[in-house]
């Protein structure tokens, strides 16, 4: 159950705005009790990580100015990740974004005057990547607005000349360097054969080499399609269309891993999260309805990656990802502890990424397959965030912010 400010110990808070001095020990020598200001920096970054939500760390340091005084605790790296945000689609006529809250099912409001008319995809590292009709790309930082700009995609538009601007890229994927806070691999999945291209982009040391600031085409000659990558080990794994795993190299060919699990009929989509030192991939299964004019999800299956075998095992019941989620669609797909919220558990949380039939070019499509499932129920539930009217180019997506 996710703990608010309120379910803090009471404390003697008469005195802590008091200009009198502070009451003298009682006869047996003990000490008054503290006020709210009083609490150890480490207390308080403990207490806010059973806050999975940056709504209830933002109540937390609002209490007094010494709680303030730590919010750079809370958003340095290692400080577990905060429970997604889903971005609603653009409105029109306004700079407004509206994002839902799991944690208390209410929506909240945000300016973004960057963000109108430009494709979106999500990261749990508080940074978005943004694509506008001119092909131009860049990251930006959620909460503080700091951008990073991206490198031409010439390359990869002239690759993909047929693609409407927001389809030119399927994905973006970002991974931030261990070596510095601002330094970020981002990877793209583009074009009619689902290439992989990357780019080191930031700042730190670590970004020496090959792909700096410059697009790098991954060699494929199978041809085969990409559909999701993940960084497990300090290396870059993905995901082919049939299944098949591989692992990708800078400077060679890919490198197959495995072949698809046995006994799976073709997903319609394909993802490749890492959570605690394994990989796991997560296959959706859907179904395309031409009067709606949208896919609506069937089911998932979620296998965990044998690299001893090397194989892949499935999980049944959500066994292997006890105490966390899984959050799929647009941008990066991971997993996201869910201590202080036991009922997200083993559960799939999913957006609409279903771009490939738009009825016509420039015609509005889907969007709408947004919702829930339960890996031990296999039961699907909506998300009861309101109206959204997603457009051609804009959609739900899994975002996060920090402080």
């Amino acid at each position: 159950m996710m703990k608010s400010v309120g379910d803090l110990p009471s404390l003697d808070v008469s005195n802590s705005n008091s200009s009198s001095p502070r009451r003298p020990r009682s006869e047996t020598n003990q000490a008054p009790a503290p006020s709210w200001d009083e609490l150890l920096a480490d207390m308080i970054c403990e207490i806010a990580k059973l806050l999975p939500n940056f709504v209830d760390i933002n109540s937390l340091l609002t209490v007094c100015k010494q709680w303030n005084s730590v919010s750079p605790e809370i958003t340095r790296p290692a400080f577990p990740l905060p429970f997604p945000l889903l971005m609603l689609s653009k409105t029109l006529n306004t700079n407004w974004r509206s994002f839902f809250n799991l944690c208390d099912s209410k929506r909240y409001r945000l300016e973004l005057s960057t963000f109108g008319g430009k494709r979106c995809w999500g990261s749990p590292y508080g940074w978005i990547v943004l694509l506008d009709p001119n092909s131009n790309a860049h990251l930006e930082h959620l909460g503080k607005g700091r951008q990073i700009i991206l490198p031409s995609l010439n390359t990869i538009r002239t690759l993909a000349a047929t693609e409407e601007w927001f389809r030119l890229i399927h994905k973006f994927i970002v991974f931030k360097q261990p070596s510095h806070e601002s330094s970020f691999l981002v990877i793209a999945i583009f074009g009619p054969q689902n290439s992989l291209a990357l780019v080191r982009v930031g700042e730190g040391a670590a970004l020496n080499g090959r792909g700096q600031d410059e697009w790098v085409l991954v060699a494929n000659p199978d041809e085969f399609k990409f559909k999701d990558v993940a960084c497990f080990n300090d290396q870059i794994y993905g995901l082919f269309d049939n299944g098949t795993l591989v692992r990708v190299e800078l400077d060679a060919e890919v490198q197959v891993v495995s072949p698809q699990p046995e006994d799976v009929w073709e997903p319609q989509k394909l993802y490749l999260v890492e959570l605690s030192g394994n990989l796991f991939g997560v296959f959706r299964y859907g179904y395309y309805y031409p009067l709606k004019r949208r896919y609506e999800i069937a089911s998932f299956s979620v296998y965990k990656f044998n690299f001893d075998a090397p194989s892949w095992v499935e999980v049944r019941n959500g066994r292997g990802l006890e105490d966390h989620a899984v959050f799929v669609g647009d941008g990066n797909s991971w997993c996201c502890p869910t201590i202080t919220i036991s009922s997200s558990s083993k559960r799939i949380y999913f957006t609409d990424d279903n771009w490939d039939w738009q009825m016509c070019p420039g015609g509005e499509y889907g969007g709408c397959d947004v919702g829930v499932f339960d890996m031990k129920t296999r039961e699907i539930q909506p998300l009861p965030f309101g109206e959204d009217n997603p457009s051609s180019y804009s959609r739900p997506i899994w975002v996060t912010t920090t402080m």
